[in-house]
């Protein structure tokens, strides 16, 4: 049953990537709703689900003394491999924002398999909320690529991103990992998603789009994430 869902995680994760590129170049002119959306979705994943998770887990590291600093960490990692993640690897900037969207898929994979290890209720909403970043992620590439809906450029991208998160999830969702390091887990990876929808989800959609639909679709994917937290 564990391989199933983790086969069902990864063929999602490719056709929400398909869907994010056939999006973009349908309606290239509304792929910032889609990035507002997902913007929501990854600021509810760190602050109503893996923040409080880390705090209330039994047996974890408790204590905010204790927990807040591992966010604060997750969050000055996460700039850091957005500032220089590039520079060890230089390349055109189409490929550092490729390697950068890489990036973002494999720690896509490596969160739901945390959130697993709470719980597979748990790790269903967290999948649901990540898989609106692959999908917003797939629509910012795909809209640069020419050709039918969907062109070999675009299915293999679709097809790297989905390895991208099968090898994160694979790191995380068949490993043991003791209460405490969850929690740690947890902790960093509300860090690292604060990061990612405060630094570079809101700002990117907002950029170009300042309009009031636009801080709507971020205020409705964090409240639909909310009601799935509450329900799991």
């Amino acid at each position: 049953m564990q391989f199933i869902q983790f086969i069902v995680v990864v063929c999602v994760a490719y056709l929400a990537n398909l869907a994010g590129a056939a999006f973009a170049r349908r309606v290239r002119d509304r792929r910032h709703l889609a990035r507002s959306f997902s913007a929501g979705t990854v600021i509810a994943v760190a602050f109503f689900i893996f923040l409080p998770q880390a705090l209330m887990l039994p047996g974890g590291a408790h204590g905010a003394d204790q927990l807040l600093p591992l966010v604060g960490l997750g969050f000055v990692i996460a700039l850091l491999l957005d500032r220089f993640g590039s520079i060890a690897l230089p390349g055109r900037e189409k490929h550092a924002s490729a390697r950068k969207h890489y990036g973002h898929a494999v720690l896509n994979g490596a969160a739901i398999g945390i959130a697993y290890h709470v719980s597979p209720a748990l790790s269903a909403v967290v999948s649901a909320a990540l898989l609106v970043h692959e999908f917003s992620d797939s629509a910012d590439a795909a809209s640069l690529a020419s050709g039918g809906p969907f062109p070999r450029p675009v299915r293999r991208t679709s097809g790297v991103r989905g390895a991208c998160v099968a090898a994160g999830l694979a790191v995380t969702y068949f490993s043991g990992i003791s209460p405490r390091v969850l929690s740690i887990a947890l902790a960093m990876f509300g860090g690292y998603f604060a990061y990612l929808s405060a630094s570079d989800l809101i700002p990117e959609s907002y950029h170009e789009h300042p309009q009031l639909l636009t801080v709507a679709m971020t205020f409705g994917g964090a409240g639909v994430m909310y009601m799935l937290a509450g329900l799991s």
